[in-house]
């Protein structure tokens, strides 16, 4: 067996407990799970991650891991304590940070009767691209729908679309498709969810929410089609395998 001296072992330890301690500019403490290579963020930025948010039992609320679909974020319209988290980190990155409990409620004011043990949430999150500030096609379009109608909001979906004028990755056109789709406008939801389907072809979360738009619009061929396919891609996909057992 190797033995360590004891200064080298002392430093050794040194370090590790000042790893732990780290914290972002307003105090959050964090860890670095896996350090990154490519550019630092900023409040001038957008970022695309991948990130989970738990309790401290480890009871997950929110996870883009679970559809394996990554979100975006304009780092500039984000609560300031984010953006203290974000400013630490780099592209390639994985970090943990605990969110004291008070910045937590804070945070989530609008999600009532949230309730959480101890005295922190744990926030896990992959910085997979820094890119440019572009604002969030979801969130204009909800704007719209919100203040103006479903008619008014497809409308400044196709415009903003081809004008390359607010980010539209996979998660966002997602949610745009389920506005529609809430707003019983089948057709405008299978627009959305189609063009979803063309530029990620390999993805299961995008077949299987065509697929049930299709299926609310009675066209149950083109439902049956999408779940297999979304099944095909993802064999752990339960709602693609009980819909296709109930269109037999």
């Amino acid at each position: 067996m190797r033995w360590l001296s004891p200064l080298c072992l002392t430093f050794m330890l040194c370090s590790w407990a000042n790893a732990q301690k780290m914290t972002t500019p307003n105090g959050w403490a964090y860890q670095v799970l896996r350090p990154g290579n490519g550019p630092q963020l900023t409040s001038q930025n957008g970022a695309l991650t991948q990130n989970q948010l738990s309790d401290i039992n480890g009871r997950v609320l929110v996870s883009t891991y679970q559809i394996g679909v990554p979100d975006y974020q304009l780092v500039s319209e984000l609560p300031s304590a984010f953006q203290s988290a974000f400013s630490v980190m780099q592209a390639g990155g994985k970090y943990r940070f605990n969110i004291p409990m008070p910045d937590f409620r804070e945070i989530m004011r609008k999600a009532s009767g949230m309730s959480l043990p101890g005295d922190y949430a744990i926030w896990e999150i992959e910085l997979l691209e820094v890119l440019p500030p572009l604002p969030d096609g979801a969130r204009l379009v909800a704007g719209t729908m919100e203040s103006k109608g479903p008619e008014a909001a497809y409308k400044e979906f196709k415009l903003l679309l081809n004008s390359s004028k607010a980010y539209f990755g996979e998660w966002e056109i997602n949610q745009i498709g389920y506005m529609f789709l809430e707003n019983n406008k089948q057709e405008e939801a299978i627009t959305a969810f189609s063009y979803n389907v063309d530029e990620n072809p390999f993805s299961a979360n995008a077949h299987d929410s065509l697929a049930e738009a299709y299926y609310k619009a009675g066209e149950m061929a083109m439902a049956k089609k999408h779940y297999q396919k979304s099944l095909e891609l993802n064999p752990q996909n339960s709602n693609a395998r009980k819909m296709l057992e109930q269109l037999r």
